[in-house]
């Protein structure tokens, strides 16, 4: 059955990547999917997530405002997103982002794809 969810009634999930505000909206949980997640982010301003992976879902985003710094892989290789800008991770490459403003945050839309829930993307934390 198709649904409308408002981000105003999803709850801030702030454990699952401690120091982002991340909503969930669209989960097995809320939706029964199975092949996918779909969130609202907000990465605070001058925040930045611990290096990890993912082995059940490759990651994707895109970029409505900020600048955001992505380091990927061992050699933590440099890569930044402006407004408009998507990202594609592969699951099992190591990441974490960072904002470079001290005033302006970041917001996006992202998620898993492979996976119905955050809690299953198979998050490891490498630091």
């Amino acid at each position: 059955m198709a649904k409308v969810l408002s981000v105003k009634n999803i709850p801030t999930e702030l454990k699952y990547e401690p120091g982002f505000e991340l909503k969930f909206g669209i989960t097995d949980e809320t939706t029964g999917i199975e092949t996918a997640t779909l969130a609202r982010t907000h990465f605070p301003a001058g925040s930045k997530s611990k290096r990890h992976y993912h082995t059940e879902g490759d990651l994707i985003w895109y970029c409505i405002s900020g600048t955001a710094v992505w380091y990927i892989g061992e050699e933590q290789e440099e890569m930044v997103t402006e407004p408009g800008d998507f990202m594609f991770i592969p699951r099992n490459e190591i990441h974490c982002t960072a904002v470079p403003s001290q005033t302006e945050p970041v917001e996006g839309v992202g998620g898993y794809g492979g996976c119905s829930n955050p809690y299953k993307s198979g998050k490891v934390f490498v630091d």
